[in-house]
């Protein structure tokens, strides 16, 4: 019996979606369909103690961590390990992946697809800074810790100068600076206002003139219309009556120049964490992980914690955040357990108990933690809904990009303007030569 047009398109349509299906279970081995897990290694540089108790702790309620195993990695050759084992077939299934490591690692994520966290239900659970790790083809990485960038400061200090409270805004400095830095004949520096301004002993430089750019709003990386990454740094934007990053960076120089009232910091002074926790230091600014390591290293410090000082006017408030996601290797052996087990570590259960465990807060929307008792984990947890980044190609390559921008203009030998400008013109080189590479998970 001969077949009418219509049904020989009908069945050429359900042998493609038969093939499309395979398809996609060759990916993830049916993973929407199936329910077996299989066993999943974990590679991360979190304390293994503390993620297997946690692992542990889930695998009592869920069947998914039955077979889940996490291995610690040193820090130091983190990067090296995954790449080693991923090239000789001995990686791990999922791998925990800072937001500054996702560019060099893009092309050997395996995203989550649309179909198992749409981007509808990625956004509303998980907080807004963990949206870099979208593209086109679904999510680099789900969302698992976030360490927002805060001001520490030194009570006793403030105090001690007739100030009560932390400054606001970053315009409050102004004012502060002479107030609290200490100078002798010779101009050098015996009590600090804030550490600010040069980069070899600022901690955490980068992320603070990254926050200082974004704020101004330069968003340092951005996108062209076809999706792709480009840097932006030093963009003048349209009507705007300064360039935010020759702004954001004259300012930051302008506490270590003894020419200026606001000077309160050079290149002879010990690291700024150091400083801080000697008591030398009014303003520190670091990490909200490093809360319980600065009251361990000075028990008689009397510190508080703030948020990171805003630019007076703006509406939008912002920090910087060191996110870090979990993410499926392409050489996984188990993909599509890898899927599952991913979804569910990131999940509202185990993000909540996570949170019980790390002096951090927590990624996901759904997840309350009471922070009634400690003022700090408030800050915290305030700090990490303003926090935001940007996709970094090469940490090593842009750090020497921001670090020759700080000290041009220090040693004299540069204005902002034309530091920004070479700078600019550096980390076009930087993307070239890196981003390009990345073409197998193109982001949008």
């Amino acid at each position: 019996m001969k077949m009418s047009n219509f049904q020989l398109i009908a069945l050429v349509l359900f042998g493609f979606f038969i093939l499309l299906g395979v398809g996609v279970f060759a990916a993830f081995g049916g993973l929407l369909g199936g329910s077996s897990v299989g066993p999943v290694t974990i590679w991360g540089t979190l304390d293994s103690n503390m993620v297997n108790t946690m692992i542990g702790t889930l695998r009592s309620s869920d069947k998914t961590f039955a077979n889940v195993r996490y291995i610690q990695k040193d820090p130091a050759t983190y990067s090296s390990d995954l790449v080693n084992a991923m090239a000789s077939g001995q990686g791990p299934d999922l791998f925990l992946i800072p937001q500054d490591q996702v560019v060099s690692f893009a092309n050997k994520i395996n995203p989550v697809p649309y179909s198992a966290v749409s981007q509808a239900q990625f956004t509303g659970s998980f907080i807004d800074e963990g949206q870099i790790f979208l593209t086109q083809n679904g999510a680099l990485a789900l969302p698992f810790t976030i360490d927002p960038l805060v001001m520490y400061w030194n009570r006793d200090l403030f105090a001690g100068a007739g100030l009560a409270q932390p400054p606001q805004y970053w315009s409050d400095f102004l004012t502060i600076a002479p107030k609290l830095t200490s100078l002798d004949s010779g101009s050098n520096v015996h009590q600090s206002a804030v550490a600010l301004g040069t980069w070899k002993n600022i901690d955490h430089a980068k992320a603070i003139l990254s926050a200082l750019f974004m704020q101004a709003g330069d968003s340092i990386v951005s996108r062209d219309p076809s999706g792709n990454l480009i840097p932006v740094l030093g963009t003048m934007p349209t009507n705007a009556p300064a360039n935010p990053a020759e702004s954001a960076l004259r300012f930051y120089t302008e506490f270590a120049n003894p020419g200026k009232t606001t000077y309160s910091w050079n290149n002879a002074l010990p690291a700024s964490g150091t400083a801080f926790v000697n008591g030398s230091v009014g303003a520190y600014f670091g990490f909200a992980s490093e809360y319980s390591t600065i009251a361990a290293r000075n028990p008689n410090l009397s510190f508080g914690v703030a948020t990171l000082p805003q630019l007076q006017g703006n509406t939008t408030h912002i920090t910087f955040g060191q996110i870090t996601g979990v993410a499926i290797s392409r050489t996984a052996a188990n993909p599509s357990g890898a899927l599952l087990v991913a979804e569910h570590l990131t999940g509202q259960a185990a993000i909540s108990l996570l949170a019980q465990q790390i002096f951090l807060p927590p990624v996901r929307r759904d997840v309350v933690i009471d922070t009634s008792s400690n003022a700090a984990a408030a800050i915290f947890v305030q700090s990490s809904l303003i926090a935001r980044a940007w996709l970094d190609p090469s940490p090593a390559a842009t750090d020497t990009v921001f670090q020759n921008m700080v000290n041009e203009v220090l040693s004299g030998a540069q204005e902002p303007a034309s530091a920004i400008a070479e700078a600019s013109q550096a980390m076009s080189r930087v993307f070239s030569g890196t981003v390009q590479s990345q073409s197998t998970a193109p982001l949008q």
